[in-house]
């Protein structure tokens, strides 16, 4: 086994997933679990995706060459500033969240100078949150963004992109505004839209008897508004002035719909929804095939695989 010591903070779909992929390698490194949840570290322990798991959050990044922040968005300011004064020299820090820019905001104030953090967000579709619906297979091929700050050391953000190799999926590198901008069309406003939709109906005097007409439509619409308020509100809330154009050009494209059901023009209205029907199908098409990826050049990365390791140690020796 190699020297190198990880420890993954979450042990949800994507932190097992993580684990799972990195046992696959021909010399996986040591692999640590913490997680709040005692049931679900049990079943990632059980499923064979790491050596052991910490219930103490500073014994879980002891000498942690990496650490990987599987968390959801309002966990990860109380476990930057719990881990920031106990993180070793020249550890390396990532994140799996889909929003950017706060997170390197609050890396950039919770971290010491010795450690470096580069930002990830995985684009996969686990089958739901929990380390049940884990698969070592769930990055193969699919994009992962890196969203390093400016100042951060080069040598950390080629481990990152190594590591992401190595877990099957292709590096992909955003400003982390450019990401957060991107996002919000299709990450927050979609979530916010699902919520808007379960608060809307629910509150309405008829929710008593529309309720009972609600079904799987309904319950895939509102999939948005799933898993803790606190943790939502906070994603949201951090990609804010993003998602508040995104509202603004979304009602606009919501009057020109009802400016489409008024008129006497069913043709016009079957072009817009057609439109939308091409392009959804198109996207999932490349989604499922993994066929995103495609759209950058394949590189050969079997000396990064041999060697990732081994590279975890001594970045400060060779920055010096």
């Amino acid at each position: 086994m190699s020297n190198v010591k990880i420890t993954i903070i979450g042990t949800g779909a994507i932190g097992t997933s993580l684990a799972l992929a990195l046992k696959q390698t021909d010399d996986p490194p040591q692999l640590i679990a913490h997680d709040k949840d005692p049931l679900a570290t049990r079943q990632a322990l059980k499923m064979g995706a790491f050596d052991k798991s910490e219930w103490n959050l500073i014994n879980a990044i002891d000498g942690a060459d990496l650490v990987v922040l599987a968390l959801p968005a309002d966990a990860v300011r109380s476990t930057l500033e719990a881990i920031g004064p106990e993180l070793k020299s020249d550890a390396v820090v990532t994140d799996t969240l889909p929003v950017k820019t706060k997170i390197l905001q609050l890396a950039a104030e919770l971290l010491p100078p010795s450690v470096h953090f580069v930002g990830g967000h995985p684009i996969v579709a686990p089958g739901g949150s929990g380390p049940e619906h884990a698969s070592a297979d769930l990055f193969k091929n699919a994009l992962y963004c890196l969203t390093p700050a400016a100042n951060v050391a080069p040598e950390a953000v080629k481990l990152l992109e190594d590591f992401v190799t190595l877990v099957g999926g292709t590096p992909f590198y955003l400003d982390a505004a450019e990401h957060d901008g991107l996002a919000s069309a299709v990450n927050d406003l979609p979530i916010l839209l699902s919520i808007a939709l379960a608060h809307d109906v629910s509150q309405t005097p008829t929710w008593k008897e529309t309720r009972k007409l609600a079904g799987s439509t309904f319950a895939r619409i509102s999939s948005g508004a799933e898993n803790d308020a606190a943790a939502l509100a906070t994603g949201l809330l951090a990609n804010r002035t993003n998602l508040s154009r995104r509202i603004d050009a979304f009602i606009e494209t919501l009057r020109q719909v009802q400016s489409l059901l008024q008129q006497d023009d069913p043709a016009a209205f079957e072009t817009f929804v057609q439109q939308a029907v091409n392009a959804r199908a198109e996207w999932l098409a490349d989604f499922e095939n993994n066929q995103l990826s495609n759209l950058f050049p394949k590189d050969d990365k079997s000396a990064e695989k041999q060697n990732l390791f081994q590279q975890f140690l001594g970045i400060g020796k060779r920055r010096e």
